[in-house]
């Protein structure tokens, strides 16, 4: 009963309905008379009651069954229908003693009982002919040097700060119920978080010692760009310094030796990033070895003798290999590739050695990424979820027999436990809807320490003629308590969508710039905020992938200023990003290949199914050049912008940034495509991507606007305005939690451990 008025309603024959003297347009939530005048908007809920009543058009529909589906997963009270019932009914002209639209029927329900046309609109493309086009390979990346910057270790570290903003944002306001994946995994709040490390500064980064009654963690001062370790017992407690804080210098990542007495840890200076050793009991620290890679840490295996981590050696770097997986022994101090199954675009990341020495558990692959194990010695990978999201840290239970983790959810970044046997899961969501990171798990304990991350994101408009101070000055678009995030400038200057929860509900908001009363959300979908959505180039429509009713990540094109939705035929199951082509009867669209990696696609979508012309692998985001016949690229896990040709020939690496992080600020305006750089002294530096048409540099071609705390989340330019629209965070605290492991046994594992 629950979805039967989803089987009549979706999809919807239209966008707009009549229902006896009245039109109703759904995007908007508008209902107005059909002879003209003013249209009244209704609430979403009021909206939901009344498609529930055409879905079942001149039949009794009970309270309870309105409650159930227009309200499910929630307690509403008894009056919530008559209150939706009394504003539609206003909206719609009506009389409840004299119906002519919605029928009381005394102590049982509703019926609607005027006349219901969908209007549907008869405009369509006209056919076109397809023409077939061989898929083309790819050839070899060129080598490209490896960079460091200053602050490329906070910048890097920050990133999954900056990118829990973005996935709160999407996160917030979303129904709680956990989603379906090898079952149902059940969602804990039993217990309250005990939070023991809450200073002003961010704390980040935390690691248990052996027996968990130590915590360490890396202790961040913006002010003077530095970090430094601390470490304290697992009370809310003062804790005592383990290295100097230093301006430019960020020591971070800390993870204590399986004995208790060492800790090692990143440092990253002018000079790069090292791997350094440090007496639990602080002291002077030493160098082991170079860092594989900036953002992510390194942890020991059982013996204590060496050190897994993930990244890629300086030659498999200018290859364009993705992240593999490595050891190094503290004696030797030079890391070597483990023996394992893998290809070259594989992102494999945070690796972690069980406590028995048996297994690595690990992170394949971004953005729709699984944990997966391989045998200590390596071997074949064996995936342990298909949960396809990202993650934050994964840690084993001294058991071995499970790991516990953080991930992306529908509905927070949670902590979970995995049991490797049955592969069931147990998750546990704040309450409060804060994101929990970089779980840490006490070896011989039973305790785990996470970041806690409330931040949030604002929208910001830079003006690209200020200069240096463009940051300083720029100033908060449609300010809000909550998220914003995603803004994407439509090509005439005049419209904007971003990505917002500021009523709750994550949602895509749009408004014309040029009217302050403009603002209001697009209804009928759930964006997901990987990406900003891209504009047709008339600013009538745009593409944006979002979650179905049904929870499927699908393709949207919008009518912004109509509110109208219409769902792509995109053939892939797992679409990731779309963009316009140039020829109208074609689309580029990024989806999953296989086991999380990405493609983009060319299809030729005049013929259905859509049929696939040619593609290129490990591609993340593309965009295409206004000025020139080019598509442009970037790859997974690689600094590198790559360029094809409109057919996606002629694969070849054109540019790339200093800092990997800032390639996905990659985007494109009426003047041709920019990126959020850095340099030596700017911290935002926005510069246009090179172009093999434009050979000299030109004055214009990149400008400092100053030194922004944190990378965007999002940006989009309007070149004739000289305008950037970015979305930064608002950090008000990183902070450093604790739970008992206990707290993700679920209900029945509890009732059977009584039986």
């Amino acid at each position: 009963m629950l979805k039967s008025h989803h089987n009549l309603l979706e999809p919807r024959p239209s966008d707009r309905v009549r229902i006896g003297d009245c039109i109703v347009e759904i995007p908007l939530r508008e209902i107005a008379p059909v002879q003209g005048g003013d249209a009244t908007r209704v609430t979403l809920k009021s909206l939901g009651v009344l498609l529930t009543l055409v879905a079942h058009a001149n039949k009794l529909v009970s309270r309870e069954a309105l409650l159930e589906w227009v309200w499910p997963d929630t307690l509403p009270g008894d009056d919530v229908v008559t209150q939706a019932i009394t504003q539609l009914r206003r909206a719609l002209g009506d009389d409840r003693e004299q119906p002519r639209y919605i029928e009381t029927i005394a102590k049982q329900g509703y019926r609607l009982i005027a006349p219901v046309e969908w209007l549907i609109d008869q405009a369509a493309d006209p056919p076109v002919d397809a023409q077939t086009e061989p898929p083309v390979a790819e050839p070899a990346p060129s080598p490209a040097p490896r960079a460091r910057w200053p602050w490329a270790l906070a910048a890097a570290v920050l990133t999954f700060a900056v990118a829990a903003v973005v996935v709160l944002a999407y996160w917030r306001g979303r129904d709680d119920a956990p989603r379906t994946v090898q079952g149902k995994p059940a969602t804990i709040q039993r217990v309250p978080i005990q939070r023991v490390a809450s200073s002003p500064q961010r704390e980040v980064t935390p690691s248990l010692s052996p027996d968990g009654s130590l915590l360490a963690y890396a202790l961040y001062r913006a002010d003077l760009q530095a970090a430094a370790l601390v470490v304290q017992t697992t009370s809310a407690v003062p804790p005592r310094p383990l290295t100097e804080l230093v301006e430019g210098r960020w020591d971070q990542f800390p993870s204590w030796s399986p004995n208790g007495r060492e800790i090692v840890f990143h440092r990253s200076t002018n000079d790069g990033c090292r791997i350094m050793l440090l007496p639990a009991t602080g002291g002077a620290a030493r160098e082991i070895g170079h860092c594989l890679d900036d953002t992510m840490p390194v942890s020991w295996y059982p013996d204590g003798k060496s050190l897994i981590g993930s990244g890629w050696l300086d030659d498999d770097f200018a290859k364009g290999y993705g992240s593999a997986l490595y050891r190094m022994t503290v004696a030797e101090g030079r890391w070597r590739q483990i023996d394992y199954a893998r290809i070259h675009e594989d992102v494999d990341v945070q690796p972690r050695v069980s406590p028995d020495g048996r297994w690595i558990a690990f992170q394949r692959n971004l953005s729709l990424g699984d944990l997966w194990r391989i045998p200590v010695a390596g071997g074949k990978p064996e995936r342990l979820t298909t949960l396809r999201t990202n993650f934050s840290g994964v840690s084993w239970t001294r058991d071995s027999r499970s790991v516990v983790f953080s991930r992306y959810r529908s509905d927070g970044v949670v902590l979970g436990k995995l049991d490797i046997a049955s592969r069931a899961i147990n998750e546990y969501r704040n309450a409060d809807g804060d994101g929990l990171s970089g779980p840490s798990v006490a070896l011989n304990g039973d305790v785990v320490a996470f970041a806690i991350d409330n931040a949030q994101s604002q929208l910001r408009e830079l003006r690209i003629a200020d200069g240096e101070r463009a940051f300083d000055r720029a100033k908060m678009l449609y300010p809000s308590s909550r998220s914003d995030v995603q803004p994407s400038i439509s090509p005439d200057g005049r419209q904007i969508l971003f990505v917002s929860d500021r009523d709750g509900q994550n949602r895509l908001w749009w408004a014309d710039l040029d009217q302050k009363d403009s603002l209001r959300a697009i209804e009928g979908f759930f964006p997901m905020p990987r990406f900003p959505a891209l504009w047709l180039p008339d600013s009538t429509r745009a593409l944006v992938i979002g979650d179905s009713i049904d929870g499927r990540k699908t393709a949207y094109e919008i009518e912004p200023r109509q509110g109208r939705i219409a769902r792509l035929d995109v053939p892939d199951a797992v679409p990731v990003n779309l963009a316009y082509h140039p020829d109208p009867k074609r689309m580029l669209v990024v989806a999953e290949r296989e086991q999380g990696r990405l493609a983009l696609i060319l299809y030729d979508r005049s013929v259905r199914p859509w049929r696939a012309l040619a593609h290129i692998d490990d591609a993340v985001l593309a965009l295409t050049d206004p000025t020139e016949p080019r598509v442009v690229f970037i790859r997974t896990y690689k600094p590198s912008i790559w360029q094809a040709d409109l057919d996606l020939s002629n694969v070849r690496q054109i540019d790339q940034v200093q800092l990997r992080p800032r390639i996905r600020t990659l985007t494109s305006a009426s003047d041709g495509l920019w990126v959020m750089d850095v340099g030596p002294s700017c911290e935002w530096l926005w510069r246009r991507v090179k172009s093999e048409q434009l050979k000299s540099a030109q004055p214009a071609q990149s400008q400092c606007l100053g030194n922004g705390a944190y990378m965007p989340s999002g940006l989009s330019f309007d070149a004739r305005s000289g305008r950037l629209f970015a979305s930064t965070p608002n950090f008000s605290g990183v902070d450093i939690g604790l739970l008992p492991l206990s707290v993700f046994t679920s209900a029945d594992e509890i009732s059977a451990s009584k039986r």
